[in-house]
């Protein structure tokens, strides 16, 4: 860093307005007072996204180009206000002066987004109005805050095309392998059998019954674990092994059933592929087909496709919640060939795809993350006094 720059408090350059809700009496939702905002839910990369809440009783108001920042659960991200708002108490406005280019600022603010920690309160982590006065920006002259808001700017347009490239090679990958899927359970083939999904399938039902979690043990699986295609381990939790016994009671479950989620959310699909002992909470049904009539994993292939989940997601019911009942899931039809070879012969050209998919996946994520990277060194190259002229 140049030794030209100076240090200045956010205090001495800005001023910062704490948010205060107003009273809930006071919402509406049909654009009466100024659009209301109460933490970072509509944040997008830049700017807030638009309002879904509006007050009559302004407490404390943002104007535009002011930059918020989420002061509560999370501290420290930022963006920009694109109209005159209210805050509630999860956000703060920080309104620049002359003296600091605003760009320069929010740049500043967005490198050390994760350092601004604030306050260990009993509910959230917080910041205040002191806190964030408080931060110290290395000031250039207002010239050079120009000049490196440009350099950035010019980068980050560069980065963000490429992303918008990557991010859509990343959905077409997807989109191949759903296409596909969608395409061989279009309508019955030739050789194909109906039925309803209770004709060769058991059901192994759990729902509504969730043991007593312990810190270690036995893995248990719930709805919050099936992702559409796989099972995560992430939240991971575990109860007593002595329960075992008396818990599974209703089925146990074998290698290779398919997991199923009946709400929250509703039709989501995994194979069990693991031979340990686990345990399932509510919201799970375990599918047990078959093996005569259907493949495991063809069933799982099934089920994820488009035209089998049309048909479960709008037998589904709930206002809030969109769940199923297990009667209604049972009467479901679908269909498959009535060889089995022939199904697994299907499976292993889904899988080969499968795995491809997932591999450009893996390899466009890096490429985001490595995107993402550069972003953040540049940044700490701005800030770091890498730009200025000599």
């Amino acid at each position: 860093m140049k030794k030209e720059w100076e240090f200045k408090k956010l205090g001495e350059l800005c001023k910062v307005i704490a948010g205060q809700s107003p009273e809930g009496k006071y919402y509406n939702n049909i654009g009466e007072g100024l659009p209301f905002y109460q933490g970072k839910k509509e944040f997008s990369e830049k700017y807030l996204g638009e309002p879904t809440t509006w007050t009559t009783n302004i407490t404390k108001e943002a104007q535009k180009g002011d930059i918020l920042m989420s002061v509560r659960a999370p501290v420290g991200p930022v963006n920009f206000a694109v109209t005159n708002i209210c805050i509630g108490r999860g956000l703060a406005a920080i309104r620049t002066s002359s003296a600091v280019n605003k760009e320069f600022l929010f740049h500043f603010l967005l490198l050390h987004e994760n350092e601004i920690v604030g306050n260990s309160g009993a509910v959230f982590n917080s910041i205040s109005k002191v806190q964030i006065e408080s931060i110290t920006l290395p000031l250039p002259t207002l010239t050079e805050q120009h000049r490196i808001v440009a350099i950035l700017d010019e980068a980050f347009a560069a980065i963000n095309k490429a992303k918008e490239n990557v991010e859509k090679n990343l959905e077409n990958s997807h989109e191949l392998f759903e296409s596909f899927l969608s395409k061989i359970f279009a309508k019955p083939g030739d050789g194909w059998e109906v039925c309803k999904i209770e004709d060769y399938i058991k059901f192994i039902d759990y729902r509504g019954r969730t043991p007593e979690k312990t810190t270690t043990g036995l893995r248990l699986i719930t709805a919050k674990n099936v992702k559409n295609g796989f099972l995560q381990t992430s939240p991971e939790e575990f109860v007593d092994p002595a329960i075992y016994n008396s818990w599974m009671t209703r089925g146990i479950p074998e290698t290779g059933d398919v997991l199923f989620t009946t709400e929250a959310p509703l039709a989501n699909v995994a194979q069990l592929e693991t031979d340990e002992k686990v345990v399932f909470a509510q919201r799970i049904i375990i599918f047990q087909p078959q093996t005569s009539k259907i493949n495991k994993k063809f069933l799982k292939y099934i089920l994820l496709s488009k035209p089998i989940r049309h048909k479960i997601l709008t037998s589904g019911t709930g206002a809030t919640v969109q769940g199923i009942k297990a009667s209604l899931l049972k009467k479901i039809e679908i269909y498959f060939p009535k060889s089995v070879t022939e199904q697994q012969r299907i499976v292993a050209k889904l899988d080969t795809l499968s795995f491809e998919t997932k591999r450009l996946e893996s390899i466009y994520q890096k490429k985001l993350a490595d995107l993402d990277e550069m972003k953040k060194s540049i940044l700490q190259r701005a800030f770091n006094g890498k730009f200025t002229e000599a």
